[in-house]
């Protein structure tokens, strides 16, 4: 091997679990005498490898790891400090005692105050000192390293909130002095939102504050799943949170507020002994300038904007700075349907990967309620389910119209919607299958209620029309064999949460293997959903599953 590239120079018949040295020095006659050296130590095995300059040690560094640098500051490409910073820099992480000549002793001291962990006169050498000081010199690092990271633990616990683990006020300034900061320099809008939940006290006095603290903590995750990666959730005492919306403008500060509001008053809160809690939020939105510059400054803007929220019945977001929010805004732009805009999922033959079918899907442009999730959620809570439903599927079946007429087209409807339609509306909808080529209408499992047969004329209706019927979201949650037997589906849509990380769970894989043997009888054409991993794809191959529709061949588009 090239000197330049590193040089082993270790003895090979030494043990396995020896400790790895990186000896940087230009002076190979010196490397040998140094390796004699160390071999006099019987306690402690070293294998050693050598660099002859700074650039190529940095370049084995990167190659290997080393528990301890040995350093000479005098190399042909670098001298002095910083030579020693120069190594300190790269790899922090590693060990480093520094060879001394004679003449540079206090150049080497001054390295040690540095962070070098010791030094060794080059003349003064031998062997049972030398093993000593390095064995010491690698104990001091880790003592070092460990100070440094409990140190790290109680720096980052200082800025969290115990009982939440979500920001506590210190942490929630630090990060409002930050992005203040980004929001000056880069002319960014930054909203913030106050959170109270409704009628806490009374969950605390009903039954006691050990589920009052679990009401909390359950919240806390609901909001962390809520927000975005960019956004800051902090808990600024008792059931009070503040949350931080970097480049958000007021307008979608609301409309975000919004999904959070409808996040929490749809996720009950179960207790051990299976009871449940049901927990509201009333919120307060305003936009964040240079006069609210503290955590409470913040309090103290919002309040009024909160205060406004409960007065009006609670469960509600209000916005200060003299803006009011509409939700019927909201709801107007989701009737018309002008918000919508359809993405396709390929549905492709497993077998050989080809695109078979498409299911058509929902987007919005309103912030806070771009996913199919969150409008829905919202559409339901204000009484116009349907009427979105059917824009939802008025855009896709527009969209499935640019498709070539041999592609099947799924579309999604809502069993409420279904039994709305009358027959001729079907007509209306879907163009001919003559023309236009075949539609399939996905109806969730988990979104039929109680007995399925109120469906079946429906149902009858469409495959009249030579539209098929596919029932979403099978073999997870609330599945009832009885509807897959009413209605007897064309297509059976597998749920992504059977389906996701199948190759490595076996009773998973046992689950799948009995829906399916219990749905060959129907005949129904199967299509797994969520495979994202080519591990679950040779898997579900092996069950004879031959149609799926996942990421793993990207996201929808």
């Amino acid at each position: 091997m090239d000197q330049k590239e590193g040089v082993p120079i270790s003895d090979q018949s030494r043990p396995i679990a020896a400790v790895k040295v990186l000896l940087v020095d230009d002076d190979l006659d010196f490397a040998k005498v140094f390796q004699m050296s160390l071999r006099s130590n019987s306690r402690i095995s070293f294998a050693i490898e050598a660099a002859d300059t700074l650039g190529s040690a940095l370049k084995i560094l990167k190659e290997k790891n080393f528990q301890l640098i040995l350093l000479d500051l005098g190399l042909p490409d670098s001298r002095g400090l910083e030579t020693f910073e120069k190594i300190v820099a790269a790899h922090p992480e590693i060990a480093c005692v520094i060879l001394s000549g004679t003449n540079d002793e206090a150049l080497s001291l001054e390295a040690v105050k540095k962070g070098a962990q010791d030094y060794v006169v080059k003349g003064e050498i031998r062997g049972e000192m030398l093993g000593r000081v390095l064995s010491y010199a690698l104990e001091r690092h880790h003592q070092k390293q460990q100070i440094e990271e409990l140190n790290g633990r109680l720096e980052k616990l200082s800025f969290l909130d115990p009982l939440t683990q979500l920001l506590n006020r210190r942490g929630l300034q630090r990060m409002l002095s930050r992005e203040l900061e980004i929001s000056g320099r880069e002319g960014t809008n930054l909203s913030v939102i106050l959170l109270d939940l409704d009628n806490f006290k009374p969950i605390n006095d009903t039954f006691g504050h050990a589920v009052g603290d679990i009401v909390l903590q359950e919240i806390s995750k609901v909001l962390k799943n809520t927000v975005r990666a960019t956004d800051y959730v902090s808990r600024v005492g008792g059931d009070e949170f503040i949350i931080l919306l970097p480049n958000t403008r007021l307008a979608e500060g609301v409309h975000f507020s919004e999904r959070i509001r409808l996040a929490i008053s749809q996720t009950p809160v179960v207790m051990s002994g299976g009871q449940t809690v049901k927990v509201t939020a009333s919120l307060g939105v305003m936009s964040v300038n240079r006069r609210t510059a503290s955590v409470d400054s913040l309090l103290e803007e919002t309040h009024a904007a909160l205060a406004k929220s409960k007065r009006s019945g609670k469960n509600r977001v209000s916005a200060g700075s003299g803006w009011e929010p509409r939700a019927d805004s909201v709801v107007d732009t989701l009737r018309s349907g002008s918000c919508f805009r359809s993405v396709k999922q390929p549905i492709w033959d497993l077998a050989s990967e080809r695109t078979v079918g498409y299911e058509f899907l929902s987007r919005t442009n309103i912030a806070g309620f771009e996913m199919p999730s969150e409008f829905f959620n919202f559409s339901m809570e204000s009484n116009i389910l349907s009427v979105v439903d059917q824009r939802c599927l008025e855009v896709a079946l527009a969209a499935a119209l640019r498709v070539s007429p041999g592609t099947e087209k799924h579309v999604n409807l809502f069993p409420s919607t279904m039994t709305e339609l009358q027959p001729e509306q079907f007509s209306q909808l879907f163009p001919p299958v003559s023309l236009c080529g075949a539609y399939c209408v996905e109806v969730s499992e988990q979104q039929i209620l109680g007995d399925p047969s109120y469906l079946v004329r429906v149902v009858q209706e469409l495959k009249k029309r030579k539209i098929s019927v596919a029932i979403d979201d099978v073999g997870f949650g609330r599945s009832c064999l009885e509807s897959l037997i009413l209605l007897q589906p064309d297509v059976i849509k597998i749920d992504k949460r059977l389906v996701s990380n199948i190759s490595h769970d076996k009773s998973q894989k046992e689950m799948l293997r009995r829906l399916l043997a219990v749905v060959e009888s129907l005949h129904a054409k199967i299509i797994a959903e969520g495979i994202e991993s080519r591990e679950d794809l040779e898997t579900l191959k092996e069950l004879g599953v031959p149609y799926g529709q996942g990421f793993l061949w990207g996201q929808p588009a």
